[in-house]
């Protein structure tokens, strides 16, 4: 039986994967097109829904990685991995400790594509923008001496579909855009796995303009690679075979 390709999606906190790349993930998990790793840095423990529930940050950050893994599973995800470094605060560590705990997954895992957050980290959190650089970094470090990893991709909503919303929202500018993935299909499957994430249904509910966590497409930046118009896939000339 021919070897999968392998994609490993990298989030600081649990939620990420379902809001932003759940359609993607359910479409290349459950088609089984790939096996697909999910690495979630935190446990969510600084979420602003912990007070609203008065509940403490230990509290909604246990609740928040059960929530996680049980998402991960209704996606399809191959194989979970839940990190303990402290929510809101990923810019505060030495950043050779993330480093080499990304590289060692990267060895770990053998994926031939990666995703995390763009540069902008969608709502300019922290943990996003610095969890971006840290891959960038390690993908550039890696990936000439270790020939499976080929392709690095951001993703991220579009700034033509998001310039119009009353929270800012710092989009992926179209001629950046390398791949525009169809999900409909699998609208059933991300949709469960949204509102598996309970302890934060007031960020679905508050922050879900236009339906985004929804779109019939979830969008990506390739680094370093252009494509015109858009590819389709994530895959798009990997060699699965390495």
């Amino acid at each position: 039986m021919a070897t999968l390709p392998r994609i490993l999606f990298l989030f600081p906190h649990p939620d990420d994967e379902s809001f932003l790349t759940g359609g993607t993930i359910a479409a290349y998990a459950h088609s089984r097109r790939a096996e697909v790793i999910l690495y979630t840095l935190t446990q969510g423990e600084a979420s602003r829904n912990a007070a609203h529930l008065g509940i403490s940050p230990e509290e909604i950050g246990k609740r928040r990685m059960l929530e996680v893994k049980l998402a991960a599973n209704i996606l399809g995800v191959k194989e979970f991995v839940q990190g303990e470094y402290p929510d809101g605060s990923l810019r505060d560590i030495d950043l050779r400790i993330l480093e080499e705990d990304v590289t060692e997954k990267i060895l770990r895992f053998r994926p031939h594509v990666l995703v995390t957050f763009d540069v902008q980290g969608g709502s300019v959190h922290p943990d996003h923008i610095t969890l971006h650089h840290i891959v960038k970094r390690v993908f550039l470090t890696m990936k000439e001496e270790y020939p499976f990893l080929q392709r690095l991709c951001f993703t991220g909503l579009p700034a033509h579909r998001t310039h119009h919303w009353p929270r800012k929202i710092f989009g992926i500018p179209e001629h950046r855009l390398s791949a525009v993935i169809d999900v409909s299909a699998y609208h059933h499957i991300e949709r469960e796995a949204v509102f598996t994430h309970v302890s934060v249904r007031r960020d679905v509910e508050e922050h879900n303009y236009d339906e985004w966590m929804f779109w019939d497409q979830e969008y990506y930046e390739f680094y370093h690679e252009r494509f015109t118009p858009p590819v389709n896939d994530l895959l798009y000339g990997i060699d699965g075979s390495l």
